[in-house]
């Protein structure tokens, strides 16, 4: 064992004291202010969510393609008597080139999984757990790829259950068509040793869909599309399984920093055994334990600049009936030599109020 560590320590010293490697670093900042004192509904509470993210991370490239990064996030939460409300940890392995990409370790979810909508993972979700821990494989870049990923979310113990995420995504894309889908199954098990309180549950769900997308230079971009939304939910110890099969459409625009995401859902009832498990199961949007839904998001830039990004949204929930709002703002600043800096500034006419 000792000789292991030598030789481990020995290797970590010859890429940090190679010439060739190229040290990186970045400080930054997440806040997010998210209102849903809406009405009374029987799917989601009213609540409102505000968190203070601090980012320090840094790197050590050896080549163009081979990167470690390491680095600390500290949650505060306003209002809670606490400094520090949670720390994460950032550690993974990125390797990159113009064809894949690959990723292990506890690294940013967003960076990876952009493509996955709140049908998949609710807001709260990469508000309060933004790293998956696992690894991430690509092939292909921007409108033509396939990804594989998994995500290990509970490790087992006498009193936590074990679970994790498998997923499988990807797109295709020819002049103004596209074709894409992305999938997930969620695995909760028992804890170990077994002591047979918990069974086993799976939520296996995947969106397959087709539309038209166009865009005109940084200021206009729009998007369509159609699709099927099916899953099976199972419980094994109580022997029950479900395959909810829905409709699903989205269409979204933008136009000089003023944007809309649509999401439609019309279907069979999803989320059959959120009374049982609630969140510990179901990830995703709890509208969906109904069967017609349609989510509205606007929103403005109010900056986005090559360091800061400030955003305002104000979202509609048509469901039950009943239309619930819902106010959000969120600002990402981050400075250092991480991660390539966007190359240029958007400027909108509202800008002129922030200089």
């Amino acid at each position: 064992m000792g000789s292991r560590i030598l030789c481990i320590a020995f290797l970590l010293f010859s890429v940090l004291t190679s010439p060739a490697q190229e040290l990186r670093w970045s400080v930054g900042m997440d806040y997010f202010f998210d209102n849903m004192e809406y009405k009374p509904s029987q799917y989601a509470d009213a609540r409102t969510l505000q968190g203070i993210w601090f980012n320090a991370l840094g790197g050590v490239s050896w080549d163009s393609t081979n990167t470690l990064v390491a680095g600390v996030n500290l949650l505060k939460m306003p209002g809670m008597n606490h400094a520090i409300d949670k720390a994460e940890v950032t550690l993974y392995y990125n390797y990159e080139n113009e064809k894949v990409q690959f990723r292990a370790g506890a690294f940013p979810r967003r960076e990876v999984l952009s493509n996955y909508s709140d049908f998949f993972f609710r807001d709260s979700v990469n508000q309060f757990m933004p790293l998956m821990q696992g690894i991430f494989w690509q092939l292909g870049k921007e409108n033509n790829f396939v990804n594989a990923w998994m995500d290990w979310t509970g490790y087992s113990t006498a009193e936590k259950r074990e679970s994790f995420f498998l997923g499988l995504s990807g797109k295709t894309s020819k002049g103004l068509f596209f074709a894409d889908f992305q999938s997930s199954l969620f695995h909760l098990a028992g804890n170990y040793p077994n002591d047979g309180r918990f069974g086993v549950s799976e939520v296996i769900q995947g969106i397959a869909s087709v539309g038209l997308e166009y865009s005109f230079g940084n200021h206009f971009r729009m998007m369509t599309s159609a699709g099927i939304f099916a899953a099976v939910e199972r419980d094994r110890k109580a022997d029950e399984t479900y395959r909810p099969v829905g409709f699903t459409a989205r269409f979204n625009a933008e136009y000089m920093g003023v944007g809309t995401e649509n999401m439609l859902y019309a279907g069979d009832p999803r989320m059959r055994l959120f009374e049982r498990y609630g969140s510990q199961l179901y990830w995703g949007n709890p509208y969906l334990q109904g069967s017609r839904y349609l989510q509205s998001k606007w929103y403005i830039r109010l900056i986005d600049s090559e360091r800061t990004k400030l955003r305002l949204n104000c979202n509609m929930h048509f469901s039950e009936g009943a239309l619930l709002f819902q106010q959000a703002l969120a600002l990402t600043v981050t400075v250092g030599t991480l991660r390539p800096q966007q190359q240029n500034s958007r400027e909108y006419p509202w800008m002129r109020f922030f200089q």
